[in-house]
């Protein structure tokens, strides 16, 4: 099937505008020979004429009128079709899925949300914030253009790139002993009674600081993170969190305090899927997060380490 060359149409619908030929081929930039080609050609393959030439005037045929109010249309849908393109490849079009663990959409993704859309209000941005297995469940599903969560997502399948290193704090109520003493030490901790969580990524995080301390005080599971922290808050026991989850989960009568043996910590990743390409949006809100990252924009409290990234790292992330 022949199909009309857009530039063909776009002379054709200059001609009958400027009522000229010669005008016409001039503000095309094309060679008269070449703008008389193009006309035969959209008569050729209309089957029909067109346009009737004459030395002083150009007058449509009853075919040609229609014609021309058709090309009108098709010249501004291809004309809008471009724009739309364009604003999708220059990012200012489309929407970008984040999956964040709660602590990081919390503490970091306000501020780039905010940036962000001041410099893309077109752009629609959906945060999913969940705990680290039900973002992997999403991810795994195909949702979400990246996820920020607790350690790597494995398999060649995906993409990770570390952001920081979060460390576990001791947290207890504010007027307990140990929360006088600048660092928690292991023989602080023996005996104690502590409250944790019942299942998760926190869970397995504080897992092995357990064994190590060996107590023989049975634990207190609880399964939300807003009952550990008023447990806490009442006097009831201790427990250990992420430096993050510190800092997001505030309560008046709870502080933190770093610990001063081992090194236990989770590893914040940005992850995504190869089988699912990043549209230019989404890559635009990745650096700028990283950017205001690396920059020192975000205000991250002890116990939160800013892994340098370098630009190799992060452009093959994206691509």
């Amino acid at each position: 099937m022949n199909y009309f060359n857009p530039r063909h149409l776009q002379a054709f619908v200059s001609a009958i505008e400027t009522g000229s030929m010669v005008k016409a081929a001039r503000e095309l930039h094309m060679g008269q020979p070449a703008f008389s080609q193009a006309i035969a050609n959209l008569e050729t393959i209309a089957g029909v004429k067109l346009m009737t030439r004459t030395t002083r005037s150009l007058q449509l045929t009853p075919a040609g009128v229609v014609f021309f109010r058709d090309a009108q249309r098709v010249l501004e849908m291809n004309k809008r079709l471009l724009h739309n393109t364009r604003q999708w490849a220059n990012g200012q079009h489309g929407s970008v899925s984040v999956l964040s663990i709660p602590s990081v959409a919390h503490l970091l993704l306000p501020m780039v949300v905010k940036s962000y859309g001041d410099l893309h209000p077109e752009v629609e941005i959906q945060v999913h914030d969940h705990a680290d297995p039900q973002l992997r469940l999403l991810m795994q599903s195909g949702e979400g253009d990246f996820a920020i969560f607790s350690n790597a997502q494995k398999g060649d399948s995906f993409k990770n790139l570390p952001i920081l290193k979060d460390r576990l704090r001791w947290v207890g109520c504010s007027s307990a002993p140990l929360a006088q003493q600048p660092q928690i030490h292991l023989k602080d901790l023996q005996r104690q009674q502590f409250i944790v969580m019942r299942r998760g990524a926190i869970r397995d995080m504080v897992n092995p600081l357990l064994d190590k301390i060996q107590s023989p005080v049975p634990l207190i599971e609880v399964d939300q993170q807003s009952t550990l922290v008023g447990m806490i808050a009442a006097g009831l026991g201790m427990t250990f969190l992420p430096s993050l989850s510190c800092q997001s989960s505030t309560h008046t009568q709870t502080t933190h305090r770093a610990l001063d043996f081992g090194d236990f910590h989770r590893a914040i990743q940005i992850s995504r899927s190869t089988a699912r390409d990043l549209m230019p949006c989404a890559r635009a809100f990745l650096r700028l997060f990283i950017a205001q990252l690396q920059a020192g924009h975000f205000q991250l409290q002890e116990g939160v380490e800013l892994l340098t990234l370098r630009e190799p790292e992060v452009e093959e992330f994206l691509t």
